[in-house]
């Protein structure tokens, strides 16, 4: 069974949402540690996210 993200869109399967949902909480970690003012309810910028999905990506999260 597969389910859309509602952060990034992203097609999930069931099994691995876990990790998903932890690389997720990594990157919003990683977007507070540089930037305390961010509130993620307002809008960002797709490139700046992108970046901060990258460096999830490259630590293997």
């Amino acid at each position: 069974m597969t389910y859309k993200c509602q952060i990034c869109g992203r097609e999930i399967d069931e099994f691995a949402s876990i990790a998903h949902i932890k690389a997720e909480e990594y990157l919003i970690e990683l977007i507070r540690r540089d930037h305390p003012e961010w509130k993620k309810e307002h809008d960002t910028c797709h490139k700046c996210v992108e970046y901060y999905r990258k460096l999830v990506k490259d630590a293997e999260i």
